[in-house]
């Protein structure tokens, strides 16, 4: 038998304190991911001048955060909100500073558990879901607020290397930010509380049954695969947008405001996505940000000048956190106030597997063929997939709305 906890608060003052709070969490949980590529010289010269650690450093961060994710939700449910905060903030005090003392082994283990598995995933997932369940009114606007700490996590911590590094050393640097980011996730633990939803017996989580469009375990693979499709596409032009500009003849510098321009337009369109999704539904967004990256896909094909660039820089921030959080909005809508935490990091997980193996493809395929053509051809391909698995949801939830009485 379940009861429901009753706590007041939803929609509240406190509600939307705890959406900016959550939201500066995240973004010091994933500072710690930048570092490899930001000072991806520095860490190399470290190593005999190979790229391929940091770079392998960066991508085992990604899973660590992305498998991680699964554990932290399901903890959460189990437990409390706070508890994976905890966690993430211990392991990232801890874990930067022995990452920071090792040889080879020891960072890529400590981005792959202490920072990644334990640290930057005890953030993102569990964050999301608490959340939610403190909103009935405003829900989308509460998750926009949380879908940007990652783009400021992205926008703060480089320009904070960009000084520490030729000061203090890579080492020094990623010390520093453990300690710093630790503590200030443990001090947000102490104003995290969890949000009055459905729970079991002992005071446990508990996942409601609901009518569903289809299977329960065909909409986790849609939604799973249509992420990992969105994101490979997505990671190809931004991960390797310095080096693109650079082989057109311009200056590192020109691609690095290609890449905040990328950032500046997923803040702002984050918000407009989430309004827009509170008057037509998450799904009809998901797909409008499917279209809309395809667009800045085809237009990176052709792109010469700088000028065009950098407009397609700001359409293809667009859809870079709003179809990303689109898909915690979908979850939510299809299964309700109650759904489990585990599911969002399922998703997230072929998510994050998505940006890592997006990156990797469009250096190899560059490798094979000197050219970014072909790179931008196969981000295209993730791209109409995602399209097309996301209309095969569209279409089972239609048909579900025709045959309702």
């Amino acid at each position: 038998m379940t009861t429901v906890v009753s706590r007041p608060g939803v929609d509240s003052p406190y509600a939307w304190r705890l959406a900016i709070v959550s939201m500066l969490c995240i973004a010091l949980g994933g500072g710690g991911i930048y570092l490899p590529m930001v000072g991806l010289k520095e860490i190399a010269a470290d190593f005999g001048d190979q790229r391929a650690v940091p770079s392998f450093a960066y991508m085992v961060g990604f899973f660590g955060m992305g498998v991680g994710g699964v554990f932290m939700g399901w903890l959460a449910d189990r437990t409390s909100p706070r508890v994976p905060l905890v966690i993430a903030g211990l392991s990232i005090g801890v874990g930067g500073w022995l990452t920071a003392s090792g040889g080879e082994i020891v960072l890529y283990v400590g981005y792959a558990l202490l920072l990644g598995f334990f640290g930057n995933a005890g953030t993102f997932t569990p964050a999301m879901n608490n959340v939610q369940g403190w909103f009935d009114r405003k829900r989308n606007t509460a998750v926009a607020i949380i879908s940007v700490g990652p783009a400021i996590s992205g926008s703060v911590w480089p320009q904070v290397y960009r000084v520490l590094l030729p000061e203090i050393g890579w080492r020094e640097t990623l010390t520093v930010y453990g300690l710093v980011a630790g503590l200030l996730l443990l001090l947000g633990a102490l104003y995290v509380k969890p949000a009055p939803v459905l729970r079991g017996a002992g005071g446990r989580r508990r996942e409601e049954k609901v009518d569903l469009p289809m299977p329960s375990s065909m909409i986790m693979i849609l939604l799973s695969a249509a992420s990992f499709c969105c994101c490979a596409a997505m990671a190809l032009p931004f991960v390797h947008m310095v080096a693109y500009c650079g082989d057109l003849g311009y200056p590192a510098a020109r691609g690095s405001e290609a890449v905040s321009l990328v950032l500046i337009s997923a803040i702002v369109a984050t918000f407009v996505m989430a309004r827009l999704a509170s008057a037509i539904g998450p799904l009809p967004v998901s797909l409008l940000c499917s279209v809309i990256q395809i667009g800045s896909l085809v237009g990176f094909m052709v792109a010469r000048d700088i000028t065009s660039i950098y407009a397609l820089s700001l359409l293809h921030g667009i859809p870079f956190i709003a179809i990303v959080q689109g898909y915690a909005l979908n979850l939510r809508f299809l299964y309700g106030p109650t759904i489990a935490g585990w599911r969002l990091g399922v998703v997230m997980l072929f998510a994050m597997a998505g940006m890592a193996a997006g990156g990797w493809l469009g250096g190899f395929i560059f490798d094979a063929t000197l050219s970014y053509r072909l790179a931008f051809q196969a981000a295209l391909g993730f791209n109409l997939l995602n399209l097309m698995l996301l209309s095969a949801l569209y279409m089972a939830q239609r048909r579900r709305v025709v045959s309702l009485p």
